[in-house]
């Protein structure tokens, strides 16, 4: 068997499980979605400091030729689908503690076969870490549903949003940065050059992101405060070309990010804004509840 086909199965049940859970629940489809997409940003952040910074394990679904880039596919089956996929559908369902235990032990005997079969190497990583922070992802999960789906707070909302579009942006700036090189940020830490570009890239992904948030939360529609963020964020960029910090393929490849602030604050903010309320909304609605 191909190593690709166990992450692509696993990716596609996941994303089946995914659909069936918001076909059943479509009083809150868009709850469920940001809150999967919540917990995957949280998940980047933990794969971050384990996979990328500390090379805790390597994933090995043969896809890509870059064997760092083929690790990080891997990596996203797991991240973005397999795991907050199977978080999302526990709190969704309110399972109870035997169930979950089944859903964490099932996680554990996937990741054990998977060491057996040459699809994933641990370098410090044992599969029991990988049990226990499931375990403790479920709890905090939980907790943090009950806040997302009982009137949040702006707070809450704020949090949220950030994360589930970091999932978007970092993936979407994976694909620009280390697949197609468009740009590269470079670190200048690690050996290997495209961990070194992952590692640099999103470091400031997540810097735009935070700005993305903001304009989407508290002045979606005040467009000139979109145009400040992207005009902003290209004299950060403009300063960081000049400074060898940000490397283009070709010049005209300038346009690039620019148009990437463009599409996830103008996509991002109108799906959020169409199921969700902003700062305003919030503000004028604790005025008129008081």
């Amino acid at each position: 068997m191909a190593n690709w086909v166990p992450f692509v199965s696993l990716s596609l049940i996941s994303i089946i499980l995914l659909v069936i859970i918001v076909v059943k629940n479509r009083h809150m489809s868009a709850r469920i979605l940001l809150f999967w997409l919540f917990i995957s940003g949280l998940a980047y952040v933990f794969e971050y400091i384990i996979f990328v910074l500390f090379n805790s394990y390597t994933y090995h679904p043969h896809i890509l030729s870059n064997n760092y880039n083929d690790s990080v596919l891997g990596s996203i089956s797991s991240q973005a689908f397999s795991v907050p996929i199977a978080i999302t559908y526990i709190v969704v369902y309110h399972l109870r503690a035997t169930r979950i235990a089944l859903i964490v032990g099932l996680f554990f005997l996937i990741e054990t076969w998977f060491t057996y079969s040459s699809l994933y190497e641990h370098h410090w990583w044992q599969s029991y870490y990988t049990s226990f922070f499931l375990i403790i992802a479920v709890i905090l999960s939980k907790a943090w549903w009950k806040l997302f789906e009982n009137d949040p707070n702006h707070y809450v909302l704020f949090i949220t949003l950030f994360f589930a579009l970091s999932t978007v942006s970092l993936s979407c700036a994976w694909i620009l940065s280390s697949l197609l090189e468009l740009y590269i940020i470079p670190l200048h830490h690690f050996s290997n050059p495209t961990r070194d570009l992952i590692a640099g890239n999103a470091v400031y992904i997540w810097f735009t992101t935070y700005l993305y948030t903001l304009v989407i939360f508290f002045r979606y529609k005040d467009k000139q405060y979109a145009l400040l963020t992207i005009l902003f964020l290209l004299t950060i960029e403009v300063f960081m070309i000049q400074e060898g910090v940000l490397l283009l393929k070709k010049p005209i490849m300038m346009m690039v990010l620019p148009l990437f602030h463009f599409s996830v604050i103008i996509i991002g903010g109108y799906c959020y804004n169409h199921h969700f309320p902003n700062y305003v909304e919030i503000t004028r609605k604790g005025l008129h509840s008081g």
